[in-house]
């Protein structure tokens, strides 16, 4: 979540300070980045490559590695969020994809910003595009209870989850409309479109409220106790 949070630094930096985005759950806007010096957050793993999504950014067709470490890939502050990554064909530019939206979140759900707005969770879409040095931010997310910046939008529909033995999977189909800004005038700088992509993932925990139709246990009447 580190790198997601540096949205609210740009959104400073584009002339917006008078405006927050809604608080990002983890972590700190200041935190080095993922795989720097100093960092806290180690850079990412490929445990969970089996769970890939593909995105064609720039002209390129990427298979970004879904992220199962809880440093990029977790529930915590009641939003999940899954990561995906992948390097590029010339083997230097990183691609980050960052998906967030609330554990309350049920099968058969479709988050929007409208959702998110309604509910006044988090909900969001961020690649972040890492090359000669330099990163650009294409996300969707919300400021001020409405969707920002002004033309993007994120569509997540949630198919199945199942919360077993500690781990918690979610299948569902993405689609995005991302807006790059430009830091010095704040005006669109670049856009990304993604399609309807499906996607899953398996976090590790377990939801804080039971799925619908998980069993729950029968308390046992005050002289069952006795026996």
């Amino acid at each position: 979540m580190k790198k997601i949070l540096a949205i609210i630094l740009c959104a400073l930096l584009a002339g917006l300070g008078a405006l927050s985005l809604a608080e990002a759950p983890f972590g700190n806007v200041f935190d080095t980045l993922p795989g720097e010096p100093g960092s806290e957050t180690p850079p990412h793993s490929d445990d969970g490559s089996s769970e890939g999504i593909t995105l064609q950014v720039n002209g390129e067709s990427v298979k970004l590695a879904y992220d199962a470490s809880p440093q990029y890939s977790s529930i915590q502050g009641g939003t999940v969020q899954a990561s995906y990554y992948a390097y590029g064909a010339d083997g230097k530019t990183l691609y980050e994809l960052y998906i967030t939206f609330p554990e309350t979140a049920r099968a058969g759900m479709v988050i929007t910003p409208e959702y998110a707005s309604l509910t006044n969770e988090e909900s969001s879409v961020v690649l972040i595009v890492s090359a000669d040095s330099q990163e650009t931010y294409y996300f969707s997310s919300l400021l001020d209870g409405s969707v920002y910046p002004e033309g993007s939008g994120f569509t997540i529909s949630i198919d199945s989850i199942s919360d077993e033995n500690g781990m918690v999977r979610y299948a569902g189909t993405l689609s995005a409309s991302l807006i790059s800004l430009d830091m010095a005038s704040g005006d669109t700088a670049a856009t990304l479109d993604i399609p309807a992509t499906p996607f899953r993932f398996t976090l590790t925990g377990q939801l804080s409220a039971p799925l619908p139709g998980d069993p729950q246990s029968t308390p046992q009447p005050d002289d069952m106790k006795k026996v």
